[in-house]
């Protein structure tokens, strides 16, 4: 497989027995939005196709269940952070179901982890490479000069001091981080430093090394975390084991609504639930897919409209198979599909081949249509080949979820019985059963 890396900014081929992988999960102190959903249908469908082509893998999702969003939210609701973590930590796995996405080895959050953190944490300040100072423990960024700021592709001392890093007067640097925060509101643990909670950006590079042991394969996440948390989690990794957290960083591009990039500040965030109850999780994968997971995508009303199209298309042409070969109207044949210079169509070997280079989804809906184009013109002869297995096989990989319905014999009889009204010109009866059938999920 061949993915574009954002460190070396280059595409990597990849090719292991086993795949690691690890993506940014949410901050639970609200509802996630559709801008959350990017990265996480982009490593479904990574996972899905390993699946597929029998490969191995360990998938790790985290969750920051530890945050001074939490703390003000739970404080204004009257509950408990713990509470408050539970209850959109519960909203977020509904979510992940809703969307169809498989569920991850491991889901882990943050809170239980708070030993490891503070063993890992240590490990930094003995070897060096951290420093404490009044209760709160920081990483080091003066002796990592010439690595820090290669994932974002920037010189760390132009940055502007206070203007995208928090001002702190305990640190020796301005680019320092906090590893260990120290506090006397909110939730908080006992460490040698006092009491405290741990910094973002130590989360995820504690969890990868407690958890794969090693450097990792894949490492997803939005282009908003590059810089930042990406770039923090990094040279603490390096800090502490000398060797690279990722061999490939995996960044999908910015969302905009109506050509206004998505922004909580701009109160123009779609939450996942309301798109989904709205349109549909084969909806919003037919968005994400139809554009190149690195690229900007802005989602207007015209792009829904197109999506809800398209699933639309999919799924009458499923559900009109499987009434059709239900009746006996239609036959499913083992013919492998052919041109008319009697080659075979190679479509799960494009189809492969497409996902290979850097997942090209956009010219695997253009697959799919292909497809779809030909198993309609099969269907006026009353015979499809494995065309229709083989676009049910990509639709899978790809993550749709088409919900249609197993016949049993009362529904066949009810097709058979509209198919004779229509026969016999009784429109009025035939349009009303019609009705009943789509009501009933049927056609």
């Amino acid at each position: 497989m061949k993915l574009y890396d954002s460190l070396k900014r280059e595409f990597v081929e990849i090719d292991v027995p086993k795949f690691c992988i690890y993506s940014c999960g949410p901050t639970v102190y609200d509802f996630i939005h559709i801008g959350n959903a990017r990265p996480l249908i982009l490593t479904d469908i990574i996972v899905r196709y390993l699946e597929y082509m029998e490969i191995k893998y360990k998938y790790l999702l985290n969750i920051t269940d530890i945050d001074d969003k939490i703390i003000q939210r739970a404080a204004e609701n009257n509950i408990t952070e713990e509470d408050h973590a539970k209850i959109y930590s519960d909203a977020f796995l509904n979510d992940l179901k809703n969307l169809n996405i498989k569920s991850p080895t491991l889901i882990t959050p943050i809170s239980s982890k708070i030993s490891e953190i503070l063993i890992f944490i240590d490990d930094l300040l003995k070897k060096g490479f951290a420093y404490e100072k009044k209760g709160n423990v920081y990483f080091d960024i003066s002796q990592w000069n010439n690595q820090y700021g290669s994932l974002s592709n920037q010189n760390i001392n132009n940055l502007n001091n206070g203007e995208r890093i928090e001002v702190d007067e305990n640190k020796k640097n301005p680019q320092d981080f906090i590893l260990w925060k120290k506090t006397k509101t909110g939730k908080k643990w006992l460490s040698k430093w006092g009491f405290g909670r741990p910094g973002w950006h130590t989360e995820c590079a504690l969890l990868i090394d407690d958890f794969f042991k090693d450097t990792i394969d894949i490492h997803v996440g939005g282009i908003d975390l590059k810089f930042p948390h990406h770039e923090n989690e990094r040279i603490q990794y390096i800090a502490k084991n000398s060797k690279e957290l990722s061999n490939i960083w995996l960044h999908n591009g910015h969302i905009s609504i109506e050509d206004v990039k998505m922004s909580k500040s701009l109160k123009n965030t779609i939450l996942v639930k309301d798109f989904l109850e709205e349109n549909g999780a084969n909806s919003l994968r037919y968005i994400f897919l139809n554009s190149n997971y690195r690229q900007p995508l802005n989602i207007s009303q015209d792009l829904i409209n197109q999506s809800l199209d398209w699933v639309s298309k999919i799924e009458s042409l499923l559900k009109t198979i499987n009434w059709s070969t239900a009746i006996g109207q239609l036959i499913l044949i083992n013919e492998t599909p052919i041109d008319e210079d009697f080659n075979s169509y190679k479509y799960i070997t494009n189809f492969k081949s497409l996902l290979n280079d850097d997942l090209n989804t956009p010219m695997i809906i253009s697959l799919i249509d292909e497809m779809c184009k030909s198993i309609n013109i099969q269907m006026k002869n009353k015979k499809v080949d494995l065309t229709y297995k083989k676009l049910l096989s990509i639709l899978k990989v790809l993550g749709f979820n088409f919900n249609i319905k197993k016949l049993d014999k009362l529904d066949i009889e009810k097709i058979k019985e509209w198919k004779i009204l229509v026969s016999q010109k009784k429109f009025d009866k035939a349009d009303k059963l019609r009705e009943t059938l789509k009501q009933e999920n049927i056609i």
